[in-house]
C-alpha cells in the first residue's frame, strides 16, 4: 500500500513511514499507515483470524492498539515525541474477519506539555467501529 503524504515535509513522511515498517508491533498486528498530513494521520489494517476473540469478533485491544497508534502518528505530524497518559475508547460495532479498518485520527491540542487527539476507525464500507480520545505527554 502507497501511502498519500497530504501536505507535510517529506522528510518528515518518509521519516513516519519508516518507523511505521520498523515497529514490531506495529508489524505484528498488520498496521500500515495511508495517509500522514499536518495534524492527522490515516492507517488501516485487515482483521484476520489471530485479531479474534473467542466470540470470533476482533479482539477490542485490537482496534484500541490500532487507534492508539494513529493518533499518535499524528502527533508526530506536529513534530510531537509523545506517550500515553490516558485514552478512551467506544466500541460501537464488531468488526469481523476479513473486515479492512480505517482508523483516521486528528490532533485537537498540541501544548507544550501535553498534546490531545481523536480517532473513528470505520470498515471499508463504512461502518462505525469506535471511536476514541487519548491524552499524550510530550517527551
Amino acid at each position: 500500500m502507497k501511502a498519500i503524504n497530504g501536505g507535510i515535509d517529506e522528510k518528515l513522511f518518509e521519516e513516519l513511514l519508516k518507523i511505521n515498517r520498523s515497529t514490531n508491533f506495529h508489524q505484528l498486528i498488520g498496521v500500515h499507515v495511508a495517509e500522514l498530513g499536518k495534524g492527522y494521520a490515516v492507517t488501516k489494517m485487515e482483521i484476520e483470524e489471530k485479531h479474534l476473540n473467542p466470540l470470533g469478533i476482533a479482539h477490542g485491544g485490537v482496534l484500541f492498539s490500532l487507534m492508539d497508534i494513529t493518533m499518535g502518528m499524528a502527533a508526530r505530524t506536529v513534530g510531537k515525541q509523545v506517550v500515553t497518559l490516558e485514552m478512551n475508547i467506544n466500541y460501537v460495532s464488531p468488526a469481523n474477519l476479513v473486515d479492512k479498518v480505517k482508523a483516521i485520527g486528528k490532533i485537537v491540542h498540541a501544548g507544550n506539555k501535553t498534546t490531545v487527539a481523536v480517532c473513528e476507525a470505520y470498515t471499508e464500507e463504512g461502518r462505525l467501529l469506535a471511536v476514541a480520545r487519548e491524552t499524550f505527554f510530550n517527551m
